[in-house]
């Protein structure tokens, strides 16, 4: 089986509690400065429509109750060691002070960080109401939707951030970057989907080897998200996350040197940042919190690495992949795409025993990772573990009769490893045969057909030979009565 190398999972722009700038809390701007990072979004609060609580001239806020101050505050403190207390209390403070909608954006984030979604939703888009302007909240929310799979509508919420003539926030760096990366996972999503449902045509052996991207429609997903991509570091220049995803695209568009670049501008951004926050440490403008909330983590630069394997892979360089992979895993042991990868080049090159080891380990962060399982059967197989190889295979058809790469992978077992020819024939036909194979992997069922081809040619020429040595036996047979007459 060719192994299919894993490019890093889209990851959000994570939220965070919005704190208080000032007692007066004026109308700050939505954290698009690049001094605050996506996944620690230390927004201040956002002007915008006028409310029972917004200055009509200026557009922000004009002074909040101080029972409502203080409860907020006490909130803030609260969230980090007791969240659903915080949340009481953030609600005690929206009873205090009218259209209080950044009580209930952080009542939203507490909800959301708890796995209470449904709850979570309906607190942004209550802030949402109170604050049409709010854009950290229309991010969130568009997240949330995001993770259920509705992507359609967390689009269009995104779009609302960013468009240029009438967006809340045009160059508000987490919602450019969400609306990039859903564009990108389309983009990879058509480039599934024209491969049939087989690997890639990816090797080893260098870039000219590398599959040429010459779709136009996810071409022109690509484009859109570079531009958001882009548009997000215009507004966050310090954000890796931005350029984790520039390079993994123009990785799949192999355009490797730019895919290069890139990943080694988020390293020296890396580095950058969390020297400048480090000297803002030492001299007490921020504090060890602040530190530890906006540093980003070497965890942080996992799918870098990630990225940049794949590139040395595609350059033929397999060694510095195989390292870079390494380097992935050891920053982030929870990167299932760099543990995947490793374990693919270890197929590669026959150590099955490392890749085994690799796949025991991802289902046990994942153990519903069908294709983990099915690439556990595939290392097994190779470890001559045939007998696990079939349980495993077999236990993917019962429980998920719509993978059917694993029935696939059943009867490769059967056509190259137990040698039964003509009852892997008869599975092939069947497996040709299958709607779903056709509708899934359509590239596995032209390989079947082909294998079927070659089944019965090899057939062919097999009773070829059978008859031409019956012929020639019968011939010698023949010279050796003629030779006894004499």
């Amino acid at each position: 089986m060719k192994t299919l190398f894993r490019r890093a999972s889209l990851r959000l722009a994570a939220m965070g509690i919005a704190g208080l700038a000032v007692i007066g809390m004026m109308g700050c701007g939505s954290g698009s400065n690049g001094d605050n990072k996506p996944k620690s979004a230390t927004s201040n609060f956002v002007a915008g429509a006028a409310g029972p609580t917004i200055d009509a001239e200026t557009g922000k806020r004009a002074v909040v109750k101080e029972s409502a101050i203080a409860l907020f505050e006490q909130a803030t403190k609260q969230a980090k060691t007791d969240p659903n207390g915080a949340i009481e209390t953030f609600k005690r403070a929206a009873k205090e002070e009218d259209n209080f909608a950044e009580a209930y954006y952080n009542i939203g984030v507490i909800q959301q960080q708890l796995g209470n979604l449904k709850d979570a939703k309906e607190s942004y888009q209550t802030a949402i109401q109170m604050r049409p302007g709010m854009a950290i909240a229309h991010n969130n929310l568009a997240e949330i939707l995001i993770k259920e799979g509705n992507i359609a509508d967390a689009e269009t919420i995104l779009l609302r951030i960013v468009d240029e003539k009438k967006g809340i926030d045009p160059y508000n760096a987490q919602a450019n970057l969400n609306l990039g990366m859903i564009y990108r996972q389309r983009g990879e999503e058509i480039l599934e989907k024209k491969r049939g449902g087989s690997e890639p045509k990816f090797s080893m052996e260098g870039s000219d080897k590398k599959e040429q991207i010459d779709d136009k429609e996810a071409l022109a997903e690509f484009a859109k998200t570079v531009n958001y991509v882009r548009r997000a570091l215009a507004a966050d220049s310090n954000n890796i996350y931005c350029y984790e995803n520039l390079a993994a695209v123009y990785y799949i568009m192999n355009a490797l040197e730019v895919a290069r670049l890139v990943t080694e501008q988020a390293m020296i951004k890396y580095n950058e940042y969390n020297e400048s926050l480090k000297k803002d440490l030492d001299i007490n403008k921020i504090t060890q919190d602040e530190y530890e909330a906006k540093s980003y983590k070497p965890a942080d630069l996992s799918a870098i690495y990630n990225t940049s394997g794949l590139i040395y892979l595609a350059e033929g360089d397999v060694s510095m992949g195989n390292s870079e992979f390494k380097k992935a895993y050891e920053a982030d042991p929870t990167n299932v795409q760099a543990m995947l990868n490793l374990a693919g080049i270890a197929v590669n090159v026959q150590n099955y025993q490392e890749a085994y080891d690799l796949y025991v380990k991802v289902l046990e962060m994942e153990p519903d990772n069908i294709e983990a399982y099915l690439s556990k059967g595939v290392a097994a197989r190779g470890l001559n573990n045939l007998d696990e190889a079939e349980k495993i295979y077999r236990e993917i058809m019962d429980k998920h009769p719509d993978y059917p790469q694993a029935w696939f992978n059943l009867i490769v077992l059967y056509q190259e490893y137990y040698q039964k020819v003509d009852e892997s024939r008869e599975m092939w036909t069947k497996f040709i045969a299958s709607p779903e194979a056709n509708r899934i992997i359509p590239g596995r069922v032209a390989e079947a057909k082909e294998r079927v081809n070659q089944i019965d040619e090899l057939k062919r020429k097999t009773e070829e030979m059978n008859r031409k040595m019956e012929e020639m036996q019968r011939k010698m047979e023949e010279i050796e009565r003629m030779s006894q007459g004499q």
